[in-house]
């Protein structure tokens, strides 16, 4: 084993079976998160053998599952609890890499492992809170958000209450999606795990996972190793105009009905031809004529020398 894929999903249990069987390899195994407020019996159905004879040991539907609501702490639990099971699978598992069940590749198994197989952090950095610029980003941290409450009057002071901003480490901003290695990983955890008061602040943050990882990555030794980093690049006016977000392709530019653009066949040449190693958003039905192609077009890429 070498890389963990690790998926948060809750709806489009069709497409998550689709990525599963893309991204099946020597040496993979994954962890997925099925939101607690969703069914998990479709997905297990739809992405297990159906022959039900014996289940892949190289997938594992996570018990520990979550309520995730959308910009909530939630999320981070639940990614949280990936890594748990993820972790104590296999010691050989040396990769880790976040997904959403929105997720599909656009290169090869061949290609994707070989860019694993290095020190590299892959994830997008792209701009540090409460610099002294004003940015709508500093209220992430600079009031209270109360997204996972079920309290309708809590909901509905979200961002409105000012709190103190955390000041024992700087805080960044970046692409919730990332793939790091192990040694980053343990100690991003035992970071959390030995700051209390950091993993409490976050839980009244909005949209935690875009912070809570990338902060602590950019203030630790593996910063140096981080692939997308709006402090050590040449250009920010064309590092802003990327859709390349750490080993995603996430078209955040492009006027659209969705934000991020839902991704369509004429999205192809434009997908293939980045160095990004998966895409999204996809939408099984919007999108299925470019799943169907990029499907035609990683199955006929030729090996990584």
């Amino acid at each position: 084993m070498q890389t963990a894929y690790l998926i948060l999903a809750h709806h489009q249990p069709n497409h998550l079976a689709r990525l599963v069987r893309a991204l099946d390899a020597p040496g993979c195994a994954f962890f997925i998160h099925i939101d607690a407020k969703t069914d998990e019996t479709i997905f297990k159905e739809t992405v297990e053998p159906r022959n039900n004879i014996t289940a892949r040991s190289n997938i594992t539907f996570i018990t520990d599952r979550r309520e995730v609501n959308w910009a909530g702490f939630s999320v981070i639990e639940a990614t949280l609890a990936l890594l748990s099971e993820a972790l104590s699978f296999s010691s050989s598992l040396r990769r880790f890499c976040l997904l959403s069940g929105s997720d599909f590749p656009i290169k090869s198994n061949a290609q994707i492992l070989a860019d694993f197989n290095s020190t590299r952090e892959f994830m997008r950095v792209d701009r540090k809170l409460n610099s002294g610029e004003n940015q709508p980003h500093n209220r992430f941290v600079n009031y209270y958000w109360f997204m996972d409450s079920g309290e309708a009057n809590w909901r509905k002071h979200s961002g409105k209450l000012p709190r103190r901003p955390y000041g024992r480490i700087g805080l960044y901003h970046g692409s919730t999606w990332w793939a790091l290695t192990r040694d980053c990983i343990e100690y991003i955890l035992e970071f959390v795990s030995s700051n209390d008061e950091y993993y409490k602040f976050f839980k009244n943050t909005f949209c935690p996972d875009e912070l809570v990882f990338h902060s602590i990555v950019k203030q630790s030794p593996f910063a140096s190793r981080i692939s997308h980093d709006f402090e050590v690049v040449s250009g920010q006016g064309e590092y802003f105009r990327s859709n390349e977000h750490g080993c995603h392709y996430i078209d955040w530019n492009t006027p659209s009905d969705t934000h991020p653009k839902v991704l369509d066949p004429q999205d192809l040449d434009k997908l293939l031809g980045s160095k990004a190693l998966f895409a999204r958003k996809f939408d099984e039905l919007r999108s299925g004529a470019l799943i169907a192609m990029l499907e035609d077009a990683l199955t006929s890429t030729p090996p990584v020398p």
